[in-house]
């Protein structure tokens, strides 16, 4: 029981992740990867409005955290198959 609900919330967090990607992606017209990847090669130019970096800082944190999900999740399903 313990698995199916760590399982559970993983793939609630995921999806609240995604709803939150979804809302950025609405916003600037970038997919959220796309985004991450221009951001961290210095692409898209820090902001001078603080307001507007801090919703770059979250946007590319949050992919992090999407791409970290999916890894346990995949490592969970490995785990599954495997028993």
């Amino acid at each position: 029981m313990k698995v199916i609900d760590t399982l559970r919330k993983k793939i609630e967090l995921r999806d609240w992740i995604l709803n939150e990607l979804e809302k950025y992606e609405e916003k600037f017209g970038l997919d959220s990867k796309e985004f991450a990847i221009k951001w961290q090669k210095g692409e898209i130019p820090e902001p001078d409005n603080h307001e507007l970096l801090e919703e770059f800082l979250e946007w590319d944190a949050l992919v992090e955290a999407l791409e970290k999900i999916e890894e346990e999740l995949k490592e969970i399903e490995k785990r599954i198959k495997e028993s």
